[in-house]
């Protein structure tokens, strides 16, 4: 059964670590069957692990990566962090109309 991941990136100035969230993914599937292997990939992608998420009625469900990254334009340097959280499919959605009432 395939690892499905969604992943959140997070900008934190380096000098007041203030953070912006610049953008999050689906919910994907990868190729990975193991959270092992799925960890060793993220981690060469997104850096050190520095954190578990965790859920109040799930316990953990993901972990934090962060490294050291650059702006493009100006070159200074920003450290990126990336959140990723585990799942074993993709979310269910559901539709509920709220009809007008006749009177």
């Amino acid at each position: 059964m395939s690892i499905y991941i969604q992943e959140a990136w997070i900008q934190r100035d380096l000098e007041d670590l203030k953070g912006v969230h610049c953008g999050e993914s689906r919910v994907y599937e990868t190729r990975f069957d193991s959270r092992g292997e799925l960890f060793k990939s993220l981690q060469k992608d997104h850096g050190k692990c520095v954190s578990k998420l965790y859920h109040d009625d799930h316990g953990a469900i993901g972990w934090v990566f962060e490294k050291k990254s650059h702006y493009e334009d100006t070159r200074e340097e920003f450290l990126l962090e990336t959140w990723v959280t585990l799942h074993t499919a993709e979310p269910t959605k559901t539709i509920k109309y709220h009809y007008l009432e006749w009177k």
